[in-house]
């Protein structure tokens, strides 16, 4: 940010020193010390060029507040006073620089590029080596529960599990037997007076800490699944037989639900996965729990269910929380190749384990409400999004093969990303024709980037990029362009260079014949003479 209230010096250090050469951006400037407290705030510069007399607020006044608000903002003062008192003022509130008016380009880019500098050290501190680690142990208890869940939901390979488990230091090498169990709060019965539905957050988050209490000092990793319910991943590290670890399980998981019972006075009840030997094959435990839990609708609430192994009546749906949110944000996206990717990892979870065509139909039905779902939390059109495939959405029962429906699920994901990308690249083209419009209205004025950002709402680094993108040239290019082709319109026309200078923003002429002159090859006099 610069600030000075000298409005010519100040244009000519913001558009007359080629700062993108040097990757700096500058995303303010001001005329007083008030304004510069102001965009200071909104803008949040890393450095700050700034003059010490100016009205309203003086520059050292301008200076002790952002130093307050921000030690870590380096700024360079610019100064018409040779004086030893405001130079010690300005070491007193961390200034890096000290110039003396008139100070040349020069001598002002080489302090700027040195606060920059400055800053890299900074960063580079910052983030040394002990830091980082010390950061990372203190984040290592979320990490390992992170890890432990996406093991749990099938998210690794055999080669991923064991890399992954040994940067966190997980040492998986004694465990003989892993089961998985899921705990959930049962439905309210109609009776409750003290929860309503509304409460469910709270109960299954009660659930998850009485788990974790209970189960402090046993094998055991307490989790929280994407619906909110409670993964428990039992390790068994003794040599015993799978028989005798899963009769400890039964009656772990029996006596937290009592405690649930007894502490929250409602119940919950827990579906039982089988144990296994295989690290690779927690997922399928999971999903034998997941199985159990829904047969509480058979055999009523408050119960610890086994998984009883009735695959024949049932379908093997891809359930995987992490996978379908991926789906959902590269369909969003329009990623197709991110996209295409999941779809693959789901289709193997599903379709190519299904053993009936009842089960197949069951998962083009899961399919179908997973594009559903993600199509309407946009607001799109479902017909107008997918197109000919809409057809089979009303008519899943046509898709007669496993490779009729992989085809329909590469076409489904193919239209519903080549919309999401034509509606973004149809939203970036009116935002820079907004951006157009702007320039457009306000050629008599200094127009900044920045300002326009404030306006639209939107990051002006967002926009710098989205307008260089979308039209092939930098925003302060395309100003120069349009004002200057304007110049030379108007003086052709014979309008004054005074006039044409001031109806296009520029307050000082000889700035304005300087710019002219190195755009054109001429000065402005010249095409009136």
């Amino acid at each position: 940010m610069i600030v000075d209230d000298e409005i010519q010096l100040l244009d000519n250090m913001a558009r007359n020193i080629p700062w993108d050469e040097h990757g700096i951006e500058v995303v303010a400037t001001a005329e007083n010390g008030a304004e510069a407290l102001e965009l200071f705030q909104i803008t949040k510069p890393d450095i700050v060029l700034l003059d010490i007399q100016m009205p309203e607020v003086d520059g050292l006044t301008v200076a002790q507040q952002i130093t307050a608000a921000n030690p870590r903002v380096k700024i360079i003062i610019l100064s018409g006073y040779d004086d030893f008192s405001y130079a010690q003022k300005a070491v007193e509130i961390n200034v890096v620089k000290y110039l003396l008016k008139p100070a040349g380009f020069k001598e002002i880019t080489n302090a700027v590029l040195e606060a920059k500098r400055l800053i890299k050290q900074e960063l580079d501190a910052l983030y040394k080596q002990e830091q980082l680690q010390k950061a990372w142990e203190d984040h290592l208890p979320e990490l390992r529960s992170n890890f432990y869940l996406n093991w749990v939901l099938g998210q690794y390979t055999g080669w991923e599990l064991e890399k992954r488990s040994q940067d966190l230091m997980i040492d998986l090498s004694s465990v003989q037997y892993y089961a998985v169990i899921i705990v959930d709060m049962d439905p309210l019965e109609e009776t409750e007076t003290r929860f309503t539905e509304r409460d469910n957050s709270l109960l299954r988050f009660s659930l998850n800490q009485m788990a974790k209490e209970y189960l402090h000092d046993i094998p055991c990793q307490v989790l929280k699944d994407y619906d909110d319910s409670t993964i428990l991943l039992f390790m068994e590290k003794n040599e015993r037989k799978s028989s005798d670890f899963m009769t400890e399980i039964h009656r772990l998981t029996s006596r937290l639900l009592v405690l649930v019972k007894e502490y929250l006075k409602v119940t919950a009840s827990a579906g039982i996965g089988n144990a296994v030997a295989s690290k690779e094959s927690i997922f399928e435990s999971y999903q034998q729990a997941r199985r159990a839990l829904q047969e509480r609708v058979i055999y009523g609430h408050d119960l610890a269910i086994p998984y009883r192994g009735q695959k024949d009546r049932m379908a093997e749906i891809p359930y995987n929380p992490p996978l379908e949110k991926m789906l959902s944000n590269a369909l969003k996206a329009g990623n197709e190749d991110k996209a295409i990717e999941v779809v693959d990892e789901l289709v193997r979870l599903g379709i190519h384990r299904a053993q009936s065509v009842e089960q197949v139909r069951e998962i083009a039905l899961y399919f179908s409400s997973l594009f559903v779902r993600t199509v309407h939390s946009q607001g799109w059109a479902m017909q107008e999004v997918v197109g000919d495939n809409y057809v089979y959405f009303q008519n899943l029962h046509s898709l007669q093969t496993k490779e009729k429906i992989v085809q329909w699920l590469y076409s489904t994901v193919r239209s519903i990303t080549r919309y999401a990308k034509q509606l973004s690249s149809s939203n970036s083209h009116q935002i820079v024709e907004e951006i157009m419009k702007f320039v457009e209205a306000e050629l008599d004025q200094p127009i900044n980037l920045h300002t326009i950002a404030q306006r639209l709402y939107v990051n002006s680094f967002y926009l710098s990029r989205l307008f260089k993108q979308e039209t092939g040239q930098s925003f302060s290019h395309y100003v120069l362009d349009k004002k200057m082709k304007l110049a030379m319109e108007r003086l052709n026309e014979g309008t004054k260079v005074l006039e044409t200078a001031r109806s296009l923003g520029y307050k000082d002429v000889s700035y304005f014949t300087k710019v002219f002159r190195k755009y054109w090859g001429v000065t402005p006099g010249e095409v009136r003479g």
